[in-house]
């Protein structure tokens, strides 16, 4: 029988498609045919064959079966290095086409922590660009700091975001975690109180991945104590419902929302100490309406009174 004849130059390009590549690295990363057809979507038969074509295409060996788990060859491990670049590329594409939406208008993706100051400056980009789609994805500090170095988001403003060479940071504010009771409730009537009085109320808490969790977490165990919510919520809006409503004491950002109605603030000094609202974006990014966003975000922290 003969053996395969190697593919010319031009023929082997045609090989390196970008589902086999995906293929590849999902193996590589996942260990199993099932487990990388169940992260792309596909059969596991589709990824098999996908890995088996390039192996005999390009006369290489690409995994090892290893106590039921496929191991990467040395090779594949150079050609997965290669894989995610490819990725990566193909994500830096889809951002930049993404840059429009479907009626060709120019579009803004923007990651909010808290709907303030974020909203405040998303009005400001808005009026200065006339024409502009924004899409706000709003979420857990988390999610949202993931969605942003995913390039799903092209810019975000988070808290406590300390400095990072991946990211180019405009402070907008600082502020602080405080209590938050409706105006009915006894501790809101003080303005001030402290975590052993929290500690004996129905608590309102938000689920993992919010800053503002993490930060009221601390303070309860610096304090030795560890009280077992009334309620636990995914999102912070649910948190101001929920306290609103009479149904006890939650926890948010100072200034992370402007509404004034029912429900009051609660300063808690063993919370901690203020710390900085930013807009990020990654720092290899860049385009006109990030600028924009950027300087007007500079512009709300040089005139806004909510700094301390």
């Amino acid at each position: 029988m003969k053996a395969p004849v190697a593919p010319t130059t031009g023929t082997a390009s045609a090989t390196l498609s970008l589902s086999r590549l995906r293929a590849i690295a999902a193996v590589a990363e996942e260990g199993s045919y099932s487990a990388a057809a169940r992260r792309l979507g596909v059969s596991h038969s589709a990824v098999a064959q996908q890995v088996r074509e390039m192996e005999t295409i390009h006369r290489v060996h690409l995994f090892d079966r290893t106590n039921g788990q496929l191991q990467a060859t040395p090779l594949c491990l150079e050609l997965y290095d290669v894989c995610t670049r490819v990725q990566e590329a193909e994500r830096d594409a889809l951002h930049i086409l993404d840059r429009r939406n479907s009626a060709g208008r120019p579009r803004l993706r923007v990651g909010l922590g808290n709907s303030m100051p974020g909203i405040a400056i998303i009005s400001e980009v808005i009026a200065l660009c006339p024409g502009l789609s924004v899409t706000v994805e709003s979420g857990s500090h988390e999610s949202i700091l993931q969605a942003l170095l995913k390039r799903q988001v092209d810019v975000a403003v988070l808290p406590d975001i300390p400095a990072d060479p991946r990211f180019r940071r405009v402070p907008v504010l600082s502020h602080r975690v405080v209590a938050i009771a409706a105006s009915g409730n006894r501790l809101a009537q003080t303005g001030t109180t402290t975590l052993e009085l929290l500690n004996e109320a129905p608590l309102i808490f938000r689920a993992r991945g919010s800053s503002t969790q993490r930060t009221v977490d601390r303070a309860f165990r610096r304090k030795g104590l560890a009280p077992e919510p009334t309620l636990t919520v995914d999102s912070r809006d649910a948190v101001y419902e929920a306290v609103a409503v009479g149904m006890g004491v939650g926890f948010m950002w100072e200034h992370g929302t402007f509404r004034t109605d029912k429900v009051r603030r609660i300063i808690v000094p063993d919370l901690g100490r203020d710390v900085e609202e930013v807009a990020i974006s990654l720092s290899d990014d860049g385009n006109s309406i990030l600028e924009i966003f950027m300087t007007a975000a500079a512009a709300f922290s040089s005139r806004s009174t909510l700094r301390s």
